[in-house]
């Protein structure tokens, strides 16, 4: 017991705080419930079952994550990410809160597990989480941004020793020299 309680804290864990200021938690939750106004407030859509169905899942999802001891923003970032739900009930008079929603879960997203499209930094080379294959169901191949034919690294069911080797999720704006966005060979300019 003794051990226990003078045992040395984790430096690396951060405290619950620390934690909704890095991911921009709180943000998130105050646009989260202008959202939610705006989708009780919304005329345009009252009677349509898809817009409906929409609305009452949100409202549900966004009290039950506000609960959770760790919440999970999946749902969120589905529903927010670019020409879905949000988009096609909101349109133009919700896009930027659409859009700083979205921001926020996609960085969310992208540091809690390998997803496709992901961009990288390991060791001062760029590179981009591959789709899944035939073969296996786990993301987590790597295509590095070099000029060889097939530069892949199969990190599937490593992320944590991924993160633990000094990588880094980077801007999804970032434009690769070799590469395309999904990892495919940029074809030479002629």
């Amino acid at each position: 017991m003794f051990k226990r309680i003078f045992k040395k804290q984790n430096p690396d864990k951060l405290s619950k705080v620390n934690y909704w200021n890095k991911w921009k938690l709180y943000e998130l939750f105050k646009d989260l419930y202008i959202a939610e106004k705006i989708l009780t407030d919304n005329e345009n859509y009252k009677k349509e079952d898809n817009f409906l169905k929409f609305k009452d899942d949100f409202i549900e999802e966004l009290h039950e994550i506000e609960g959770d001891n760790v919440a999970d923003f999946t749902r969120i970032w589905k529903w927010f990410a670019p020409t879905k739900e949000w988009d096609t009930f909101c349109g133009e008079n919700g896009n930027e809160l659409g859009n700083d929603i979205y921001r926020i879960t996609d960085k969310w997203k992208r540091n809690q597990d390998f997803e496709k499209g992901t961009k990288v930094l390991l060791k001062n080379e760029f590179g981009v989480v591959l789709d899944k294959t035939v073969e296996n169901e786990i993301y987590g191949q790597i295509r590095w941004d070099t000029n060889k034919e097939k530069d892949i690294e199969d990190w599937r069911g490593l992320f944590g020793t991924f993160l633990q080797t000094g990588e880094e999720i980077i801007s999804q704006e970032h434009q690769f020299k070799y590469i395309n966005d999904d990892g495919t060979t940029k074809k030479a300019s002629r």
